[in-house]
């Protein structure tokens, strides 16, 4: 058995993204504890919630969380995005995160970075002056592609 600490902000109620994400959990008949949950105000007040999921594997709380990211799911104890190389121009590497929730953001050296940019056929690669996305076709040998679902998050659930 596995557990992580998941968090999630935004208009948690009137948008129903709370009732949607733990609807998800139960569905996957995973236990699961809402940690904390401190509900806005006004109207225009962000609500935060933390949920504690505990599931068979790692590979199971992993695919759980994938399917809880496009409402704005992420791990509190987040690790740092990876990056890999492209190796041959106009071909992303493998495990390359190619699913793009518009306002994404990357945890890189420590800080969360939002990504430039919007295309559901696009990479995110690490430029100089921060994660992009760039078209699959415009990737070139040695740019630095976004692998895996680790040091993402979305910050769609922020928009009212």
């Amino acid at each position: 058995m596995t557990s992580a600490l998941l968090e999630m902000h935004g208009h948690l109620i009137d948008s129903l993204l709370l009732a949607k994400v733990i609807d998800r959990i139960q569905g996957s008949g995973y236990d699961y504890v809402v940690a904390d949950l401190c509900i806005g105000a006004r109207k225009q007040d962000i609500s935060t919630a933390q949920i504690t999921v505990w599931a068979p594997t790692t590979e199971d709380l992993e695919v759980l969380l994938g399917e809880l990211r496009v409402h704005g799911v992420h791990r509190v104890l987040e690790e740092e995005a990876q990056f890999v190389p492209v190796t041959l121009a106009g071909q992303a590497p493998a495990g390359a995160y190619l699913r793009h929730i518009p306002v994404s953001q990357v945890l890189h050296q420590g800080h969360w970075q939002s990504v430039v940019g919007s295309n559901t056929d696009w990479a995110t690669v690490l430029a100089h002056d921060g994660p992009r996305l760039t078209s699959l076709k415009e990737l070139q040998v040695g740019d630095r592609v976004l692998v895996g679902q680790k040091g993402v998050r979305s910050l769609a659930a922020l928009k009212p």
